[in-house]
Order: structure tokens, then sequence, then C-alpha cells
């Protein structure tokens, strides 16, 4: 069983930051649902023994998401979308609470921290690799080399920028309670290296919201070390972020395209990035407010065919770019209620095991990462595809660690 949920992880973390990985996508996801299945059978009680809470808010939300699931013109397409962004991520939630729930030490072990670990690394090193071949093989080396989709097997700086996020925070907590010298090294240098490919990226967003994050356990952590730790964060991450906006190679990497004066003046459709997003959230808004329970049916392709004139009026930028405004637009206001009541809900048992100091201080983490999640969500679409897979594997994780506390307990 322990083998055949490795070779299921490994193709899911493979699907989740190499391109041209579909195959594993469904494959590790096919798997994990088949072990999941056989856990049923073993023991048809397991699932009861999770968070109630988490069960109900799943099952509503399940429901709420079915009429959506084979929407016209194209039912098949909805429904295949349906099966990869919601019920495939709802059994791997549960699949590792009920992991975690049995194995104490299911998370320490290589099974489970390899596969993330090797992926992250093997692909982030084939980007730089060929980011550094453009500059040595070409005629010139633009400072934003590396934030390209195309000239590695990377699948794409904004897709895996959720992954990278979530490799920082989980290896980072996996360093603080290691207590072999030699993992712990290895823990740190995954964490930091992650962190070190979200700077290389650009990804301004992964940045803002590891800072926030870092600065929240920082202010309500009793633990001094923790503490420490999160000021650590943010005053590295400050100082990087000032030293390289003093330069042009900086500049060209964070702040981009984007004109800041526009920003101010409120020329939000001429300023860039950031502006666009607070251009078109009022368009979707108001296009999800015209029929607040119906929706376009699952899927960004559903969507965009579905908005065609919407996206015209906003920037032509295919999608609202907002976790939250999407799931609303493919599925109905309650739908989209009903799942942030349960991302809620998880980040408040995280908080619950972290202020009870149970488990290490890996819940520590989790939080941080749901946190960084959620802000990641409000400007980015998260909701499609391996970019929200690190949000069910946080979230199964809290649920079977939550529970095996209060079992202990």
């Amino acid at each position: 069983m322990d083998k055949a949920f490795f070779i299921a992880w490994f193709a899911i973390w493979i699907a989740i930051f190499f391109a041209h990985s579909n195959a594993f996508f469904w494959f590790g996801f096919c798997l994990i649902t088949f072990l999941f299945i056989l856990k049923l059978f073993s023991n048809p009680r397991a699932l009861l023994n999770l968070p109630k809470g988490a069960l109900v808010l799943l099952a509503i939300f399940m429901i709420f998401l079915l009429p959506f699931a084979f929407k016209p013109p194209d039912p098949m397409r909805t429904f295949k979308d349906f099966l990869k962004n919601y019920l495939f991520h709802t059994i791997i939630a549960l699949y590792l609470a009920l992991k975690i729930k049995e194995d104490p030490n299911f998370y320490r072990s290589p099974f489970f921290y390899i596969p993330p670990a090797f992926s992250c690394v093997a692909v982030s090193l084939h980007h730089l690799f060929s980011g550094l071949k453009i500059c040595f093989t070409g005629s010139s080396c633009p400072s934003t080399v590396f934030i390209a989709n195309d000239i590695s097997l990377l699948k794409g700086f904004v897709i895996t920028s959720f992954a990278y996020v979530l490799v920082f925070f989980l290896f980072l907590g996996l360093y603080v309670i290691e207590k072999d010298k030699k993992r712990k090294l290895f823990f740190l240098f995954i964490g930091l290296f992650s962190l070190f490919m979200e700077i290389i990226l650009g990804r301004r967003a992964s940045l803002l919201a590891i800072m926030l994050s870092s600065l929240t356990i920082s202010i309500l952590s009793p633990n001094k070390k923790i503490r420490r730790l999160g000021v650590a964060i943010n005053l590295s991450l400050i100082l990087l972020i000032v030293a390289l906006l003093l330069t042009q190679v900086g500049k060209e990497m964070l702040i981009r395209w984007d004109k800041l004066d526009f920003l101010a003046q409120g020329k939000y459709e001429e300023s860039g990035y950031f502006g666009m997003r607070l251009y078109i959230w009022p368009i979707y808004l108001k296009k999800a407010l015209e029929d607040p329970f119906s929706g376009t049916g699952i899927g960004r392709k559903t969507q965009k065919l579905s908005l065609a004139q919407t996206n015209d009026l906003a920037l032509r930028l295919e999608h609202a770019h907002n976790l939250f405004l999407n799931l609303w637009l493919q599925a109905g206001i309650h739908t989209m209620l009903t799942f942030l009541i349960l991302y809620l809900y998880t980040l408040w048992l995280a908080y619950k095991l972290w202020s009870a100091r149970s488990e290490g201080t890996i819940s520590v983490y989790l939080f941080s990462f749901l946190l960084a999640f959620f802000i990641m969500s409000m400007l980015e679409g998260s909701e499609e595809g391996t970019r929200f897979t690190p949000y069910w594997i946080a979230g199964g994780f809290v649920w079977g660690l939550h529970e095996k506390s209060r079992l202990s307990s």
C-alpha cells in the first residue's frame, strides 16, 4: 500500500511542477482514488473519524457543484473539469487526512517528502539552466529571462507559484521539528530553494503572501523561536526586495511593465497587472450579481466561452483572477460561500492546532500556508487544475492532524 501511494504521490507532484504532464495527473489521482476506495472497504467508518464540520461542508459543496458539472454546450468538458478541479482534490485531501490520523510520523517519512522535494528541485534546475543557456548562447540576456513559460519543463511560473509556497512552508516546518542534523539541512535547503525560485520568477503575489503570513505568525505566536523565525523571514525579504528595487535588473524583475504613476492616478486599465485586476473585478462582480445563483459551468474554458462579452469588457484577461469570484461565476454564490466557509473552517482548525501546541510546530506552517494561499487566491484564479492541489494537500493535513490530536487528548 505504501509503495502504491508513493507512486501515486510522485506522479501528482510531477504533474504539479512539470509541463506536458497531464498523463501523470490522471494516473496519480486515479491511483489515489483507488487506494481511497480500498481504505473505505477495509474500514467503512474511517471517514466518520475526521472533523465533522469539514465532512458536512465538503458534502454540501460537492452537492452544490454537481448541477454545474454537466452544463451545456459541452457537458463532457464541464464534467472533466469537475473531476480534475474538485472530486479528485477532495479525495486526495480525505486520503491524506486518514493517512496522517493513522500514522503519526507519516509526513516525516521519505515516502512523503521525497516526491515534492525531487520534483521541485529537478524542474527548477532545468528552468535555471534553460534561462542561463539563453543568456550564454543568445544575442542578449534580459533580466526577465527566467520569467517565461516556454523555456523549460516548468509548468508555468503562475501555475507553480502555489506549489512553491507550499513547499517553502512545509519544509520549513519539517526543518523546525526534525532532530537529525542532515535531514534538517536537507529540509532547510528545499524550503529556501523554493523561496529563491519565487524571487527569480518574480512572483510578487507569492512574496507578498509569504511576508503577510510570516508577519501574522510573528505577531500571534507565543513561541519565541517561531516569532523570531517569522520576523527573520519578513526582514530578509524586505531587505532583499529593497536591494533589488535599487537596481535596474531588480526593477525589471519585480515591477516589470507596471506603471505606478497610472495606478496612483486611478488609471487602472493602463497601469499594469495589479491595476488591471482592480479594473476588472467590478465588471465580473456586476456580471455575477445579475443572477447570483446561476453559473457558466465548471472550468476556465467553459467560463471563458460563456462570458465572451464580459471578457471583452474586462480587458480580455479571460477570467476574474480571483478564486472566489471565479467560483461564483462558474457555480453560483451558494457554492462559493460554502467553499469560503470550508476554507475559513480549515484555517481555524489549523490555528486551533497551533494554539494548542500539538504536533510540534508543523501546524504553524500549515496555518501560514493556508493564509498565504488565501492571499494569493485573491489575486489569482487558483481553482483550476494543479494550482488548486496545494490547498487540498494542506487541508487534508489539517483535518488529519486535528482528529489525531483530538483522539490523543
